[in-house]
């Protein structure tokens, strides 16, 4: 009975999760989809890159605090908070009509968002075995990738169809719902429902020079201290960088740069988004598989077998990056274009998907998600250079 009860929780919770983080990438990128149709309202690139540069800034702070916060307070209210107030600014971006307006409403946006995968991650380990953790962190990030499959294809259909400002609508007030929603049906721990928790701080023990004996009283120095986390952060910055060329420039490079439409910009972001789908997952498991066999063979190293794979995807990403600069031009066809957009989502998504959940396991459960912010800061940054 106890077994069922924690099975649906589970569930329930994780589906709670799924969807709220597929609408918080709506809300991050619905204005980034209107970009070709502001264009012809007067605005140029530049400014629309300081607009967007105004949320990562915001993003990539707001996602170090909401890392450290979520090891202080209730990841709950930390995950439903964030994307009340994502869907608030998104809803209030259409009624205005300036730069310095939108840049200031996208920084708000850029701030709630911060706050929803660090909770997630936090939410994710207390409910989930460690052998298991790779795979639904994997299973969890799709989310993202769901939603920016089907999300550039509704916003072109809503943009050509009522304008730019009407398709702020639908994710502002869905995400305004759903987040009163996940206040109900996500649980912290399940100590806070009368289970068993499944994670302990001596689980994991940071991965420094420190005697055995005090590594589990490990703190916040102890982490900064790590080569190792910033050897992850500085993987995590370069394969970031990628993924953010081309969800937020991929639109305008295959239509400015090679003469697609629309709906072919859209169909390359959803091509990403896809592939990133089966990277995650496929990362995922494949991570998992070598965790296991890991510790099937004895080896009590304290080396992680999940960034090996991590090396492999990004090797790839390079790849496919190189042929879609070099060897793709306005005479390739429509499925040669969105099949290197897959490629590399497929590439991107898996390293990043690796990186986060080696972040989040190379720390006590008490730091996990300073841990985890702590490399997405590194990561995020470079979004403010693009």
């Amino acid at each position: 009975m106890a077994s069922s009860k924690f099975s649906r929780y589970q569930m329930a919770i994780f589906a709670s999760m799924y969807l709220g983080y597929m609408i918080y990438m709506y809300d991050r990128r619905s204005f980034t989809y209107a970009f070709p149709a502001v264009i012809e309202e007067g605005f140029d690139k530049s400014q629309l890159g300081l607009i967007v540069t105004s949320q990562t800034t915001a993003y990539a702070i707001s996602k170090f605090l909401g890392g450290v916060l979520s090891d202080k307070v209730s990841a709950k209210i930390l995950f439903s908070a964030g994307l009340f107030i994502s869907g608030l600014s998104v809803l209030a971006l259409p009624f205005f009509n300036s730069v310095a307006y939108f840049s200031a409403l996208w920084f708000l946006c850029g701030l709630a968002q911060g706050c929803g995968w660090p909770a997630c991650a936090k939410i994710l380990r207390q409910w989930f075995r460690p052998a298991q953790f790779g795979t639904w962190w994997s299973v969890l990030s799709t989310s993202q990738n769901v939603s920016g499959s089907v999300a550039p294809l509704v916003a072109a259909f809503l943009i050509t169809t009522f304008g730019w400002r009407s398709s702020l609508r639908l994710p502002g007030i869905i995400s305004v719902v759903l987040a009163l929603i996940c206040v109900i049906t996500i649980v912290n721990q399940p100590s806070d429902v009368g289970l068993e928790n499944l994670v302990g701080d001596a689980d994991t023990k940071v991965k420094s020079k420190k005697p055995e004996s005090t590594k589990t009283q490990s703190t916040w120095r102890d982490l900064v201290a790590s080569p190792f986390l910033w050897l992850m952060s500085l993987g995590y910055l370069i394969v970031y960088a990628a993924k953010t060329a081309a969800s937020d420039w991929g639109q305008l490079y295959v239509i400015q740069e090679l003469g697609g439409s629309q709906y072919l910009g859209s169909g390359f972001i959803s091509s990403c988004e896809t592939g990133g789908v089966v990277g995650s997952i496929l990362a995922g498991w494949i991570t998992d598989w070598l965790v296991r066999r890991k510790k099937e063979s004895g080896d009590k190293t304290d080396s992680s077998p999940r960034v090996k794979g991590a090396l492999i995807f990004m090797l790839f990403t390079g790849v496919f990056y190189h042929a879609l600069v070099f060897f793709i031009d306005k005479t390739s066809s429509e499925v040669l274009i969105t099949g290197v957009g897959f490629l590399i989502g497929v590439c991107v998504y898996g390293a990043i998907c690796i990186y986060g959940v080696v972040a989040t396991e190379c720390a006590p459960t008490h730091l996990s998600g300073t841990s985890h912010a702590f490399c997405a800061l590194a990561a995020n940054s470079i979004e403010i250079i693009y």
